[in-house]
């Protein structure tokens, strides 16, 4: 009976409690800034998002966040450019942006270097795989097949500077379309890329984290602290792939899937608000702090006002090409 009268007792204190609740909305006696964002790639016309900071309790100012009176200057190694152009590996870029309602901001980037793929090496390994004639009508090109594949890319990184990585992949192929109905006639998923193959993807996981259970997924960052100065091979995995094909004629065209893997060179910015947004999304760390167990965690900046993240990067591609291997799979020589 004792911890029923406490029981009770909590309840009606929790009842008498929620009549002094109210909202509240609190002063804040921070004027609005200009945010920016950019990401600046070699050989690309630069765009600039130009916006403002607002009070999450302002609903007006929440519904446009748009500048209408911003002017933005972008220099190059220190001299103004036209606004269309094209940066270049190693330049370094100022974006001033001056709004005569939110003042002025700016941030500088240095255009990284491109690193070279040295070599890309790949091995399929075939899960199941069938092919045979329709039995509702012949088909010259019936078949399907589920598969791995393992890659090496290999590059050096360059000596005497802090480099910062990340890698992407996508992939094309052609569905073809049947004349008849305008279903496609091939299909191809690229299977899911297995992060955890790849140990330097986890560079950023120390103990805390690794004891939280954090891991690597989704986050194909890195940094060339283990690599400094010398040649290393990416370890990268496709799992699970398929590819079918039903056409009423021999088309070489159909098989015509890729692979395209990207090594991009970023810069120090880039890298540093992909490992905030890592921390904040899926990290411990963003969970204490949203439950008040830590402090907030802090984001990442390089504007002059500390709102937006101007970055850089560039890139190198490697392609593999399917199209012999399921060929030769599918017994479609």
């Amino acid at each position: 009976m004792a911890i029923l009268k406490h029981i009770i007792s909590g309840a009606l204190m929790l009842v008498l409690l929620s009549g002094c609740y109210e909202d509240i909305t609190p002063r804040i006696d921070v004027q609005p800034v200009l945010c920016l964002n950019s990401l600046i790639t070699a050989g690309q016309p630069i765009k600039v998002d130009v916006s403002h900071t607002w009070v999450y309790t302002d609903v007006e100012a929440s519904r446009d966040h748009s500048v209408a009176d911003a002017r933005i200057s972008i220099f190059a190694n220190g001299e103004l450019r036209n606004p269309d152009y094209i940066p270049r590996e190693g330049d370094e870029i100022r974006i001033l942006v001056e709004s005569p309602t939110y003042g002025s901001a700016e941030a500088t980037v240095a255009v990284p270097h491109a690193v070279e793929i040295a070599s890309l090496s790949w091995t399929p390994a075939v899960i199941s795989a069938g092919s045979w004639d329709s039995e509702e009508e012949h088909y010259e090109m019936v078949g399907y097949c589920t598969f791995n594949i393992s890659a090496d890319l290999e590059f050096t990184d360059p000596a005497g500077v802090e480099n910062y990585y990340s890698f992407s992949y996508f992939s094309t192929f052609h569905s073809g379309s049947d004349e008849n109905n305008g279903t496609p006639l091939a299909d191809f998923y690229p299977g899911t890329f297995k992060f955890e193959t790849e140990p330097i993807f986890s560079e950023h996981i120390g103990a805390f984290e690794a004891v939280m259970g954090d891991d690597t997924y989704g986050f194909p960052f890195f940094t060339d602290r283990q690599i400094s100065g010398r040649s290393y091979s990416l370890h990268l995995c496709m799992a699970d792939a398929s590819y079918s094909v039903c056409s009423p004629i021999l088309d070489p065209e159909l098989l015509d899937c890729t692979y395209e893997f990207t090594l991009h060179s970023v810069s120090k910015s880039y890298y540093s608000w992909s490992l905030y947004q890592w921390h904040r999304d899926v990290g411990p760390l963003g969970d204490l702090s949203d439950v008040g167990l830590s402090e907030q965690l802090a984001g990442y900046s390089n504007v002059s006002t500390g709102a937006g993240v101007v970055a850089a990067q560039t890139y190198a591609t490697a392609t593999i090409p399917l199209a012999p291997f399921l060929t030769s799979t599918l017994n479609f020589e």
